[in-house]
């Protein structure tokens, strides 16, 4: 089910609204009653994959139960193996079979499976409660709050990623307590704020990149649309900061506060900034589960500390870029970000202090261009993209207006999304409730104008 489609916004969340009411007065009822929507949510796009979900949340939850029986660290080094062959069967089971065979010369068998929707990010989660838990850092929690944990269905498919610590202990929380007002204003400012990213500027540019990417699929771009081509990064930061402001705003509405994902990240002045700002959960992910155990592991002796430093860097966004997809594309996307950012901090450490606006141009212009390698989908096809830089954009054409200056400017210029929702929302009045009404009626005329795009990271 899409944040973005009638069934969702005119069906499911006024049910889910009213059911929640129901059932709050009842504080036994009110996870169980999530639960059982997370999984109704679940079910509306593919319903056998309901037990896979389902069966995901029992095995991890009864090996979180025996671990703290038992006390035994290779209970959850089991779970987590079991959780990443699980996806690694669902996202990598051909591309390892493609590729195997091209090294042993003959084709390879191609398995028929249909990618669950959000396997990767309820696979992360289970992984950050569980190695919590093996440290010492998580408790035991009842099944319900588990469940809940992992199938909150405003976070369930695309993120943002959640720590446990963030949010189980608002789970079953009254919601309509004093002052449930003013949280659900600004609950539907986050909706509407990321409706319009993605219907307004992720859809709008999608509809621009879609056919030229095609056309770079046959062979270099010509009339200046590889220009247009490189602002992709533009397009995705729309669409998926736009899900997760509506991701956002759907747990204000359930009484739960999930965490900011991106924070104006092309206003960075330098790559390990921007990655501080662009899918900031799963970066502190990577960095917390995959880079600092990797610096802990005191592989090499002390001396050598920078160099084995700079080595899980690159592993570690060599693994992000292949979480984005089963493909070399995706690897090597890892692999030009992992090298920017060992560049930046040695720079940092010996190079002179470079001026905020070049720092900028430098990084923006960077993740542009290997932007074009994530979407491109071969080499190929972004080596088409390159190509066509040679001729320049013509601005009088009506087509370029909107990704080259309009939508550009606003990712360049304007604060993050949390950060205008603050502003509008600090004092919240009756005129600033009737534009909200407004804007949502506007923006669902406007979906019934258009086609309804799936978002970019329900792919990943």
């Amino acid at each position: 089910m899409l944040f973005n489609d009638y069934p969702f916004l005119l069906v499911f969340l006024p049910a889910a609204l009213l059911i929640y009411r129901l059932a709050d007065p009842y504080p036994q009822a009110r996870i169980g009653v999530l639960v059982a929507l997370s999984f109704v949510f679940y079910a509306y796009g593919y319903p056998p994959y309901v037990l896979l979900l389902a069966l995901s949340i029992a095995i991890n939850w009864l090996a979180a139960l025996a671990f703290g029986h038992f006390k035994r660290r290779w209970i959850i080094t089991a779970a987590i193996v079991m959780n990443l062959a699980v996806l690694g069967v669902f996202k990598y089971a051909n591309f390892a079979a493609a590729n195997l065979g091209l090294l042993l010369g003959r084709p390879m068998p191609h398995l028929d499976i249909v990618l669950p929707l959000g396997i990767s990010f309820f696979t992360f989660h289970h992984i950050m409660y569980l190695v919590d838990l093996r440290r010492g850092k998580a408790p035991l929690y009842p099944a319900d709050r588990y469940a809940l944990y992992i199938s909150f269905f405003p976070q369930l498919l695309a993120g943002p990623l959640v720590r446990w610590s963030e949010v189980m202990a608002q789970f079953g929380q009254t919601v309509y307590s004093p002052g449930w007002q003013r949280r659900f204003c600004i609950g539907a400012a986050f909706i509407l704020a990321g409706l319009v990213e993605k219907i307004l500027f992720g859809d709008g540019m999608s509809r621009l990149l879609d056919p030229i990417y095609a056309q770079a699929a046959a062979g270099p771009l010509k009339d200046g649309d590889a220009w247009l081509a490189i602002s992709v990064a533009v397009q995705i930061l729309y669409d998926f900061a736009g899900y997760c402001d509506i991701a956002i705003g759907l747990g204000l509405l359930f009484g739960v506060q999930l965490p900011f994902n991106f924070n104006a990240p092309f206003r960075a002045a330098s790559i390990q900034d921007f990655w501080q700002r662009w899918h900031m959960t799963l970066m502190n992910f990577l960095r917390d589960y995959v880079y600092f155990p990797l610096i802990n592991a005191r592989i090499l002796p002390r001396r050598y500390l920078p160099l084995q430093s700079h080595a899980a860097t690159m592993i570690t966004m060599m693994l992000c870029g292949l979480w984005h997809g089963a493909s070399w594309t995706f690897v090597l996307w890892g692999v030009l970000h992992g090298f920017a950012l060992m560049i930046c901090a040695l720079w940092r450490r010996h190079g002179p202090r470079l001026p905020s606006l070049a720092g900028w141009s430098l990084t923006v212009s960077f993740v542009l261009l290997t932007g074009v390698i994530f979407r491109a989908g071969s080499l190929e096809v972004a080596w088409h993209v390159f190509q066509g830089l040679a001729v320049l954009p013509d601005l009088e054409h009506g087509r370029h207006l909107l990704p080259l200056l309009l939508a550009p400017l606003a990712a360049f210029l304007l604060p993050a999304s949390q950060d205008i929702v603050a502003f509008f929302t600090r004092r919240p009045n009756v005129y600033l409730a009737a534009l909200v009404g407004i804007a949502f009626l506007a923006l669902l005329f406007e979906l019934g104008e258009r086609d309804v795009h799936e978002f970019v990271y329900f792919k990943f």
